[in-house]
């Protein structure tokens, strides 16, 4: 059941992308039928119309039927300001503390530790 309803939905999909092409294939099946019955210049012969006046017709109707589902489907666009207040003021410069381990061994560490956790990365000279 969830594959027949996959399917479906599948060539719903594809029958409104390629339905130009299904007018026209629509066309070539019926020519004979719209060449003899529906052709407005079936009368005259001498244009050999072969029913192209019914296909351009159609194809007005479709192209017309896409531009008016194109502007339903169309978007608004509504724009959203969003403001953020600095809820937490931090001062602008941050002074390292150097902080000196001893040890046994002959050379010492030392590191510079931030107060503040958020901050770019900085190098000091």
């Amino acid at each position: 059941m969830r594959n027949f309803f996959v399917i479906s939905l599948l060539a719903i999909m594809l029958l409104q992308i390629f339905s130009k092409v299904v007018v026209v294939v629509d066309y070539q099946a019926n020519k004979e039928f719209i060449m003899e019955f529906l052709c407005i210049n079936r009368d005259k012969p001498e244009l050999e119309c072969e029913g192209k006046c019914q296909l351009t017709k159609k194809l007005k109707e479709q192209h017309e039927t896409d531009k008016q589902t194109d502007e339903r489907g169309q978007k608004q666009e509504v724009q959203v300001n969003l403001y953020c207040q600095n809820l937490f003021s931090l001062p602008a410069s941050i002074h390292p503390a150097i902080v000196s381990y001893s040890t046994v061994y002959s050379c010492n560490y030392s590191s510079d530790v931030h107060q503040s956790i958020y901050h770019p990365p900085q190098f000091i000279v």
